[in-house]
């Protein structure tokens, strides 16, 4: 891999539109107004070497403008000798800085200053300043004839507050940019956590519930069976199932997602009692109670509830020994919808096997949905959640 030249420039800084056009326009007006400016010094007087000079200056002016775009460093050191030679020519009658392609220097400090460094942006400042100075002493030394020291001052004064406010213009342009840049990194990250927090729910949700009602069924049956050797695999299967859900529930811990995230799940409402019958064995009796007439929910609220019913469940065919029944219960008023999933309790707790954010996650989700939610212990477990319903139109 070969290192870039210092002097190049990463395609990611390439100048912007403004900078661009600033510089097709001082190549399209100040290079004929040169041109002028240079018959003016034939005419005056200026000899033909003068005049040859003077096309050589302006020539390099607008090259090194060419070369900022690219080559920053090296258009600056072109456009900063040119100016030096410009300003050592011995104009007939006028100062050196007047000539139009001069205005050139001033985009190619825009450059170095937008791009360079913290010590290199003050060495261009400082460049742009003496260039100035020397300007000004040469022309004091010319004249044959007692200006006045105001003309000079204000001259200098002029040029200097023009090599300043293109350096500091190009300072706060950059830092525009950056801050930009900045807002559209947190806006990436953002969208990435989101996408993370998604998965997560997905792999959470769909996949472990999955898994444990599998973990169910696999123990259900083995209790059903009267064939030692299938009793035996069966509870393997089990088994394996949880360690399964084991190693899911560690790859959740390294997403690291926002559990107030909102993933969009194919889960709805009307997708409940699929979702609790299924969930349905011989030893795990899940039944689901609707009263009332249900009401318009919002998106966050309906999500909330299949998740907090789906979580719900899916603790209890995990820590508690069958036989157990689980009831789920809705019961929609008004304005409001009452979601109850208890069970019995079972045949007792079953081994811990690590924690989850199940649980936490339901809890943000219903908060999020302007509802309130509750666990207490009742004999079994008791979740309980209210969540507003929409007026109907």
């Amino acid at each position: 891999m070969h290192p870039e030249p210092p002097s190049a420039v990463h395609p990611a800084a390439q100048p912007g539109r403004g900078w661009r056009r600033a510089a097709l326009a001082s190549h399209l007006v100040l290079a004929p107004a040169s041109a002028v400016a240079i018959v003016l010094i034939a005419f005056s007087g200026g000899g033909p070497w003068l005049v040859a000079a003077t096309v050589a200056v302006a020539v390099a002016l607008h090259l090194a403008l060419v070369l900022a775009v690219r080559f920053p460093d090296v258009g600056f050191a072109l456009a900063s000798a040119a100016m030096l030679a410009l300003v050592l020519l011995p104009m007939p009658g006028w100062s050196p800085s007047l000539l139009p392609s001069a205005g050139c220097f001033l985009l190619v400090l825009w450059r170095q200053a937008e791009l360079g460094a913290r010590l290199r942006r003050l060495l261009a400042l400082a460049v742009g300043l003496l260039g100035v100075l020397l300007a000004e002493l040469v022309a004091v030394s010319r004249s044959s004839e007692v200006e006045p020291t105001w003309m000079r001052v204000t001259e200098g004064a002029l040029l200097a507050g023009a090599v300043v406010g293109v350096w500091l213009a190009a300072i706060a342009a950059t830092r525009r940019r950056q801050r930009a840049a900045s807002a559209q990194a947190a806006r990436i990250e953002e969208a990435r956590r989101a996408e993370r927090a998604g998965i997560r729910g997905d792999l959470h949700d769909v996949i472990a519930h999955s898994l444990t009602v599998m973990i169910a069924r696999a123990e259900a049956a083995a209790l059903a069976t009267v064939d030692p050797g299938a009793e035996a695999e069966l509870l393997e299967i089990a088994e394996s199932g949880r360690d399964a859900l084991d190693g899911l529930r560690a790859m959740l811990a390294v997403l690291d997602a926002d559990p107030g995230a909102t993933p969009e799940l194919p889960l709805s409402l009307e997708a409940l009692p699929t979702m609790v019958a299924a969930a349905s064995t011989s030893l795990h009796t899940v039944e689901l109670v609707e009263e009332g007439e249900r009401g318009p929910l919002s998106l966050r609220a309906e999500l909330a509830l299949v998740r907090l019913v789906q979580e719900a469940i899916t603790n209890a065919l995990r820590h508690v020994q069958p036989p157990l029944a689980v009831r789920v219960r809705l019961r929609w008023e008004p304005h409001r919808v009452l979601v109850v999933v208890q069970d019995d309790g079972g045949s007792g707790p079953r081994r811990a096997r690590g924690s989850g954010s199940g649980l936490s996650g339901v809890r943000e989700r219903v908060l999020a949905a302007d509802g309130t939610f509750e666990v207490t212990e009742e004999g079994g477990w008791r979740l309980e959640a209210m969540l507003p319903v929409r007026e109907k139109r």
